[in-house]
């Protein structure tokens, strides 16, 4: 591209904002502007900006813009409008992310709107691409060219994408729901990762239909997705979904983010009776009950530009062999190294389909205006972001491909190795993400020197390499033969940056999670991943690769080889080790001291009356915009947020809605704590409220969610450190007070405890702090001055903090001892003393 070229950037087609969508952004914008002059608290905005796909960055001040990109597809006149608005409000760099969205970072909350509105006049939006609802849909990047796809996929992934996109259903679940469509057995959408996976299968009566998982997840607790339906009729696939999403947002965890996603629910409840649940919502959902006829599709023009036959003097590549580079990798042209790597033939002869790699996802405003040209010059005008933070520009002539390279390599864009080991996944970790711990990126960057790009050997081809900057997997570390996480380790009085090393993941042929085999200092990572190459070159059986031998050799073989770089020197001996990869700083992390257990009880209460002050800001918003459904749902939320934090002070932590009414009933509610308009919460404020909900029942329970909220307020603010609720004026109190019944010693624990101590037993094992302290408080407050009680604590947390917590509030701790050998539990030996 000559200098004068880059000069001309076609004019950006538009198109007018709908009048919906304008007033959407418009909402946004003044609660902006209440924000930015201090009218509304950043906390109680922090949710409805999430809903808009606005997020907080660790720096203060600004926001990253999350753009929802419906599987990958976005047409060079979008990539013009992203390259425009990231030029002006952002860095000038846009970040392709793992679920095929683009991001722009450091953009100040006053010009948000600003790029909304720029998007929407091209098509695109930021809507629901973050925060607890339906994310972006993804789906493979060669969906529609790929040899051997079932059928493209790409129609009923853009349909189940704008179907579900500002759907009541999907604007307060307990947690993010995630949906991927792959059109092959390869599956390179990673079907089986996600909350809804759909898999492309033909019937052998030639019928075409999706294989349907649910429940699959990654983050700290990873999970593989299990089979709802070997065939889904196409007439089937929405109301298939939407039943799901209606038992997960009816089952979901609402209160502890840890435990929210639906793969939890499936857990606790067993697989058939989660089948079974979704089953009877299917049928209860009675407008959408399929009716048999074929799916309404949504059109994605993707066709391709006419061949010109090459003359006998064209311009294809080189023909060193058929696919285009030398025998020798050591001996190839730059052109031919990328054309191996980047470059895939199409199901359509003729035509081929080229990689960008995006070094760990990011390219300028000027490479995205490159990008649009080329797409335009070379095929169809679309182009597709992947899931390994790349963009691919499908339907290129084959005789195209030389002249394509060239352009490509002028602007910075020809990096071979595009998909491939050397391509690392890694998170932005701590150069913009709140939650990230370590610097994923900057490792990512030392490891180049273990891949190097496009010289990486044969025997490596399969290999993936993903690195994630906290437990939550945002790089999908989980997954692939080498997988990565950050954490940190105290020395003494110094911190470390560390990864947990999981090897062996897999999605291709039999999904599997990667196994965690040792926890490696950050600057040791390249040496010990190089050491495990060289381990697997010295003891591989012929033609074995590399998840297989990681499989054969066991966790116990590939620990012991990797131990001598598990050891970290001294601060005094060599300090690197306290610095993060590209870090200018000692590494530190916030330590939490031990005994605050009540403070944290306190905080869950806080936390809970937040939720619902949050909830009840967006029915009011909704309210006014004539959206009443989705806002008798908010208001819903509020009361169950209200009643969950009530509940934390009788030490209650239930999962489900009827749960939480139920419990409140019977423990709180009949105590007087709340008005007596406030009993049989569940029947007064019913369900999700029907399509027909009206202005005037909007309000009304919006107002009765007001008042509750304030009435738990009330009750929370003359409470102290105790926890203890006082009842309201007049209130009726009942006679006897419900009592939370002592768990059961198991049996089977009872030959391997120490000696009896004559008290009762309370097992608290398995209960997270603070709920571990707020029921051993209340146990002890059943019980008179000087009795005795035996607690029994999980390892970790809760033996750390419990008796502390109890000394705190002047309890006796006259015992604590492992219940066995592998002090996995504890026992706690208190003396009440009368307070």
């Amino acid at each position: 591209m000559s200098p004068q070229d880059q000069l001309v950037v076609p004019e950006i087609k538009t198109l007018p904002i709908p009048s919906a969508i304008l007033e959407e952004i418009e909402t946004f914008e003044n609660e902006a502007l209440k924000t930015l002059a201090g009218e509304v608290s950043t906390d109680l905005f922090k949710p409805f900006r999430l809903q808009y796909g606005i997020y907080g960055q660790r720096q203060p001040g600004v926001q990253m813009v999350r753009i929802k990109i419906p599987f990958g597809g976005i047409s060079a006149n979008q990539l013009r409008r992203v390259a425009e608005l990231a030029d002006r409000y952002a860095t000038a760099v846009g970040h392709v992310t793992t679920r095929q969205d683009i991001q722009m970072h450091f953009v100040e909350l006053k010009d948000v709107p600003t790029i909304m509105r720029g998007l929407a006049e091209v098509g695109l939006t930021t809507r629901e691409a973050c925060a607890n609802t339906v994310r972006n849909v993804t789906a493979c990047h060669l969906a529609g060219v790929c040899q051997g796809e079932v059928f493209d996929v790409t129609p009923y992934a853009k349909t189940v994408a704008y179907h579900l996109l500002r759907n009541p259903l999907n604007q307060s679940l307990p947690r993010k729901f995630k949906i991927a469509l792959s059109g092959c057995k390869q599956d390179c959408a990673l079907t089986p990762i996600h909350d809804v996976g759909l898999l492309a299968v033909k019937r052998a009566d030639g019928v075409i239909g999706f294989r349907m998982v649910a429940g699959g997840g990654l983050g700290s607790a990873p999970r593989m997705a299990q089979v709802l339906r070997e065939f889904t009729p196409m007439e089937e696939l929405l109301p298939s979904i939407e039943a799901v999403i209606k038992v997960f947002d009816t089952l979901g965890n609402r209160k502890n983010r840890n435990k929210a996603r639906m793969k939890f629910v499936i857990e606790k409840l067993g697989f058939e009776e989660f089948k079974r649940r979704w089953e009877a919502a299917y049928e209860s959902m009675g407008y959408q009950r399929p009716s048999h006829e074929p799916i309404k599709l949504l059109a994605y023009q993707d066709e391709p530009t006419p061949l010109i036959m090459p003359t006998c003097n064209g311009s294809g590549a080189p023909s060193a062999n058929s696919n285009g580079h030398a025998n020798d990798i050591g001996h190839e042209t730059p052109f031919q190294m990328w054309k191996r790597t980047n470059v895939v033939k199409q199901r359509q002869p003729g035509y081929v389909t080229a990689a960008i790699k995006l070094f760990m996802g990011d390219l300028t405003s000027e490479q995205m205006l490159c990008v649009a040209d080329l797409a335009e010059r070379y095929a169809n005008g679309n182009i597709r972001t992947t899931i390994n933070q790349n963009m691919v520009i499908r339907w290129i002539p084959e005789t195209q491909i030389e002249s394509l390279y060239a352009d490509l390599a002028a602007h910075g864009l020809s990096d071979p190795g595009a998909e491939l080991v050397e391509d690392i996944i890694a998170c932005p970790g701590t150069d913009t993400c709140g939650l990230g711990i370590t610097s994923s990126k900057g490792l990512a960057r030392a490891l180049a020197e273990v891949f190097p790009a496009g010289r990486v050997p044969e025997d490596l081809s399969d290999v993936s390499v993903k690195i994630s900057g906290c437990h939550n997997s945002c790089a999908q570390h989980h997954i692939s033969t080498i997988g990565l996480h950050g954490v940190g380790k105290r020395l003494g009085d110094h911190v470390a940056p560390h990864y947990e090393l999981h090897l062996g993941g897999q999605i291709d042929g039999t999904p599997k999670i990667g196994q965690m085999t040792v926890k490696l200092p950050a600057k040791a990572v390249p040496a010990a991943l190089s050491h495990l190459v060289a381990v697997y070159r010295r003891d591989r059986l012929p033609n074995e690769n590399l998840s297989a031998f990681i499989g054969r050799a066991g966790k116990v073989k590939l620990k012991d080889e990797l131990i001598p770089y598990t050891i970290v020197p001294a601060f005094q001996d060599d300090p690197t080790f306290y610095y993060d990869w590209e870090g200018e700083e000692e590494f530190i992390l916030e330590d939490l001291g031990p005994g605050e257990c009540a403070g944290g009880a306190l905080e869950m209460i806080e936390n809970g009356i937040l939720e619902a002050d949050q909830e009840l800001y967006q029915a009011k918003l909704l309210v006014e915009k004539h959206q009443y459904s989705v806002s008798v749902n908010k208001s819903y939320r509020a009361v169950l947020a209200a009643a969950k934090a009530m509940l934390v002070t009788e030490g209650l932590d239930p999962s489900t809605d009827s749960e939480i009414f139920l419990e409140f009933e019977q423990r709180l509610a009949t105590k007087g704590v709340v008005p007596a308009m406030y009993r049989n919460l569940g029947k007064q404020v019913g369900d999700l409220g029907p399509k027909d909900t009206t202005a005037q029942s909007a309000l009304a329970k919006m107002e009765f969610a007001k008042g509750f909220v304030e009435a738990c307020r009330a009750a929370t603010e003359q409470m102290g450190k105790d926890l203890k609720l006082a009842p309201v004026t007049e209130a009726p109190v009942p006679a006897k007070e419900a009592v939370v019944p002592a768990t059961p010693v198991p049996a089977a624990v009872a030959p391997t405890a120490p000696a009896p101590t004559g008290a009762p037993v309370y097992d608290l094992r398995g209960v997270a702090c603070p709920l571990n302290y707020v029921k051993t408080k209340l146990k002890l407050e059943m019980m008179d001055a000087g009795e005795q009680l035996e607690v029994w604590l999980d390892a970790g947390e809760p033996i750390k903090n419990v008796p502390m917590s109890l000394k705190n509030d002047g309890h006796k701790v006259l015992l604590q001892e492992a219940l066995e050998p592998e002090a996995a539990h504890y026992r706690v030996l208190v003396e009440k003393v009368e307070g």
